[in-house]
């Protein structure tokens, strides 16, 4: 007979699929499930802290010389009449590259060009006007002309100084009266002794007369001849004004002419110095509109094929001067105006060019310099940017530099690590959820306010 703890032994308590459960032990995964979770948790974190996420600021770049190539220009739609160089040659400053077509002789322009820059203001009357006035100038011709009228009408009042007879007769005349004026001096010390010896004479009969010795007609003679003498000395004294009032008119008339001389000189002085400084601006429009001259020492770079008589528009790009003296590498960007006021200075910007696939040669480095104060008219910020490293690449390759080039350049305005960034978008949202609850709780104190008012 089984007992009761028989019984109980031979129970079971659990379905056959609850036994096998019980009976088989968990798989790891189920046992480390939770612990694995947070380590990959953990480690996720970890890892979000040490990777960099940073904030970029996308625009396109220039890299280029301090002294960048030199960008030569059509200034007027004419035809090509003569090139001097060819490409890929070395050019000196100031040196004439191209000719385009116009009405004058270049050659001509370029020789009167070379005597105008010759001649200083003060040496005018050196030009040589006889050689110039054999040059075919075209539309410099009206310029020309002007200038050598002026110029020779200039050099025919100096040669034949039309004051001068004037001034030669007042001379003369002044001689004369200065002359005249010395003999009636002597004649008037005579007459003053006549005039002397008559009144001593005189006084001697009147006092002859009032004792009675000579008769009233006696006195009367002496008397006569007493105011005859009188009346030459006073006619002498007459002329000797008469004469110097005379020099004095001669002195005026001597005095006008030189002032009209002088007057007369510095206004054709004036007017061709001013017509020969227009002749120099119109050499100068004359030059940049037909010519194409290079500003400084280096290598043409043509920018396309050219020829003689091939026809150019105005603006098209004909060539460029690429320096030979390579100084320091710099960055140009156009920045949009959005975010433009993260930009410091001192900032990180990598920088991707075209001409090398950064993918192969790697990103060349950069820091801000500078940022331009205000927007230019499309609204984009001027930024410049310097390479410490020059053209060396995070490949540690050095990139060759002979012209601009282009590319794609990002400024580093937070250098962000993951974590923060992901925090800062929740932070973001909570603000934003604060802010909208604080709009919801002001909005019902209104609503409430209002409704204690009503009643």
């Amino acid at each position: 007979m089984e007992t009761k703890k028989d019984l109980l032994d031979n129970l079971e308590l659990r379905s056959e699929n609850v036994q096998d459960i019980l009976t088989q032990p968990p798989h790891w995964m189920i046992r480390w499930g939770n612990s694995l979770i947070l380590v990959i948790l953990g480690m996720i974190i970890v890892m979000s802290y040490f990777i960099k996420y940073p904030e970029f600021i996308p625009a396109s770049i220039i890299v280029t010389s301090q002294n960048p190539p030199e960008k030569l220009e059509a200034r007027i739609n004419s035809k090509i009449e003569k090139i001097f160089v060819k490409n890929q040659q070395e050019v000196k400053k100031n040196e004439v590259l191209m000719v385009l077509q116009s009405a004058a002789n270049y050659q001509d322009v370029l020789k009167l060009k070379k005597l105008v820059d010759s001649i200083s203001p003060n040496q005018i009357f050196s030009f040589p006007i006889n050689e110039a006035s054999r040059f075919k100038l075209g539309e410099l011709q009206s310029d020309y002309n002007t200038f050598a009228k002026a110029f020779q009408d200039e050099k025919l009042f100096t040669r034949l100084q039309p004051y001068a007879p004037e001034d030669l007769a007042a001379n003369q005349g002044i001689s004369e009266y200065k002359g005249r004026i010395s003999t009636l001096r002597q004649q008037k010390n005579l007459e003053f002794a006549k005039y002397e010896l008559s009144k001593k004479n005189y006084q001697r009969s009147q006092d002859l007369f009032n004792q009675g010795v000579i008769a009233a007609m006696e006195l009367e003679n002496e008397k006569i001849k007493f105011l005859q003498a009188q009346q030459n000395l006073e006619n002498i004294n007459i002329s000797l004004s008469q004469m110097e009032e005379g020099i004095s008119n001669l002195n005026k008339t001597k005095s006008g002419a030189s002032i009209n001389t002088e007057k007369d000189k510095i206004t054709y002085s004036s007017q061709t110095l001013q017509l020969f400084e227009q002749l120099r601006k119109g050499l100068k429009d004359w030059e940049q509109n037909y010519l194409l001259i290079s500003s400084t020492d280096g290598i043409v770079s043509f920018q396309q094929f050219w020829g003689e008589n091939q026809f150019i528009k105005s603006g098209d790009a004909v060539l460029s001067i690429l320096p030979q003296d390579k100084a320091a590498v710099v960055g140009r960007m156009q920045v949009p105006s959005i975010n433009s006021g993260k930009i410091a200075q001192g900032q990180k910007v990598l920088i991707k060019l075209d001409n090398f696939r950064y993918q192969e040669f790697g990103i060349v480095e950069g820091k801000v310099q500078n940022i331009s104060l205000t927007p230019d008219k499309d609204g984009n910020y001027y930024v410049d940017v310097v390479l410490p490293k020059g053209l060396k690449t995070s490949y540690n390759k050095t990139l060759p530099f002979d012209k601009e080039l282009k590319g794609n350049a990002e400024i580093v305005t937070q250098d962000l690590r993951l974590i923060e960034r992901f925090f800062y978008q929740i932070r973001k949202l909570l603000g934003y959820q604060v802010k909208k609850n604080k709009m919801m709780n002001k909005k019902k104190r209104t609503i409430l306010l209002k409704s204690i008012r009503f009643y």
